[in-house]
């Protein structure tokens, strides 16, 4: 398995990745993924990271895009081909600003976990691909 190894700075939001490539990145799309897309300081520095050593295209997707301040500028200032939210916070606004913004929609998954709970359904196949 490859992948980054990245220590952070602790209690600074603006931490900065001190990272070491473990694999081969060279003419290869990479992913970053987080829960919650907020400052995105250390997505963007972590693109940078993978474009320095020669990644391809670098997509980034998150859970939640929070986008606090600058951010969204901020990444679309970046070398990141392409960052995918889910919708649980609006981002119609922002994708009208911001190109590389994307949205996935998960409203079916809540409506169907809120009918399972509701009809006392499991809710384990939901998470079954």
């Amino acid at each position: 398995s490859s992948g980054i190894n990245a220590e952070y700075g602790g209690g600074n939001e603006n931490r900065y990745p001190a990272a070491s490539l473990v694999g081969n990145v060279k003419d290869r799309d990479c992913i970053i993924y987080d829960d919650i897309a907020d400052t995105c300081v250390s997505i963007v520095k972590t693109a940078e990271f993978l474009k320095q050593q020669g990644a391809k295209r670098v997509f980034c997707m998150a859970t939640h895009g929070l986008f606090s301040r600058e951010s969204l500028q901020m990444c679309e200032d970046s070398p990141i081909d392409q960052f995918v939210v889910t919708d649980t916070i609006d981002q119609h606004e922002n994708m009208e600003h911001y190109p590389k913004l994307h949205t996935v929609d998960v409203s079916h998954l809540f409506a169907e976990a809120i009918r399972r709970v509701h009809n006392n359904e499991p809710l384990l196949k939901l998470f079954k691909l």
